[in-house]
């Protein structure tokens, strides 16, 4: 996911969770919760990247 995809992400996850707030619809929430995986993982897997980047294996496979 790059960078406009992310952002576009969030405000869809935030739009969602102001229509759950305002409507206590269980679906609304279940839409929620589904976007915010989706950001879950985008930040875990960028988390990781970096980590990877800062902490190189001592012993390349290569």
């Amino acid at each position: 996911m790059n960078s406009k995809e992310f952002y576009e992400t969030v405000k869809r996850m935030r739009a969602a969770q102001k229509e759950y707030f305002k409507t206590r619809r269980p679906c609304d929430l279940q839409r929620s919760k589904e976007i915010e995986k989706v950001i879950d993982a985008e930040i875990e897997r960028v988390e990781r990247i970096v980590w990877e980047q800062k902490n190189p294996p001592l012993f390349p496979s290569n």
